[in-house]
């Protein structure tokens, strides 16, 4: 391993090669580089942003209340939407977690800690994982649905700056916002992300999402419903935007579920013991944000970080730079 990486003092898996942002935000351009990140497999279509597209359509076209019934709040088409997103999270963050931690399919291969969740008096409930499927059922779950149902409200009595977005009008575009709205999360997220870390707000309500410095599935929506309702926020920019239902829907799913995702606490999900084929998981770089707090804030799709001074690449250096040691 190259002398400039750094060492994980946990004793779990570590990148090879230090940390970079996906080349869109880049000068001089590299086109090449570009639309292989965009096309290929694993890229940045497919798998996982393609998943959650699916998972919209299909929310869509078969779970979602007809717009003429959410021209007033009640409580039937309200129900709907809050049982099928607390579903869309015990079906993701339960599987994840079967897999990866209680069955060890894949055993510590590709994990960032190795150690165990914790199940002690620290975690209410005694445990770390029974903690995290406290808030992410009792506060994540209702705060996306209200998002939804405030947007679903917005749409059917006409309050958005734009009509409803008409795929036939303009299919390039209706296609093209699919990829976008990731990119967008991810500079919403950096922004109101730095804005918990403010003393005050991490003290009071950022801090119960940092309990989880080893992280697995359902630690990725273990937050405080203050931190939740920043969270979620993200969705509001449909009210400023040509879209459409399905479009929120994505957005407020991928934002969800991609938590989910990304907390696992593994790289990459090995899918082939025999030639040990594996996607891309969850992310070291968000990983690094949880070991050592003030780093990473954002994502590698916008290099925020580094343009901010908060980069975290994986090397000693960095660390050096960051934190003195």
């Amino acid at each position: 391993m190259d002398e400039n990486i750094y060492i994980d003092s946990e004793g779990g898996w570590q990148p090879n090669k230090k940390i970079e942002f996906d080349p869109i935000f880049i000068w001089p351009p590299r086109p090449k580089a570009f639309l292989k990140w965009l096309l290929s497999f694993p890229g940045y279509i497919w798998p996982w942003n393609l998943f959650y597209i699916a998972i919209a359509i299909i929310t869509y076209l078969y779970f979602q209340p007809e717009i003429y019934r959410c021209i007033t709040f009640k409580f039937d088409w309200i129900s709907i939407i809050l049982l099928r997103n607390i579903f869309l999270i015990c079906i993701l963050a339960g599987f994840w977690h079967l897999r990866l931690h209680i069955l060890k399919s894949q055993k510590d291969e590709f994990q960032y800690n190795p150690k165990p969740l914790g199940k002690n008096k620290k975690w209410h409930l005694g445990s770390q994982t029974r903690e995290n499927m406290l808030w992410s059922l009792c506060s994540a779950a209702p705060i996306w649905t209200a998002y939804e149902v405030f947007l679903l409200w917005g749409y059917a009595n006409d309050l958005f700056l734009f009509p409803i977005l008409d795929w036939y009008s303009n299919p390039v575009y209706f296609c093209l916002l699919f990829l976008l709205i990731p990119v967008w999360q991810v500079f919403h997220f950096y922004f109101t992300h730095r804005l918990i870390h403010f003393k005050p707000l991490y003290k009071w309500v950022h801090y119960l999402h940092h309990r989880n410095v080893n992280t697995g599935p359902w630690s990725g929506l273990s937050m405080h419903p203050v931190e939740h309702i920043i969270y979620f926020s993200t969705v509001l920019i449909h009210f400023i935007i040509p879209s459409h239902p399905i479009h929120f829907i994505f957005h407020l799913q991928q934002t969800g579920l991609r938590a989910i995702q990304g907390h696992s606490g593994y790289d990459q999900l090995v899918i082939n013991n025999k030639n040990k084929a594996a996607l891309p998981h969850a992310s070291y770089f968000h990983y690094l944000h949880h070991k050592y707090f003030e780093c990473n804030y954002g994502e590698t799709t916008i290099p925020l970080d580094k343009w901010l001074g908060s980069f975290h690449n994986g090397t000693k250096k960095a660390q050096k730079k960051l934190f003195g040691k």
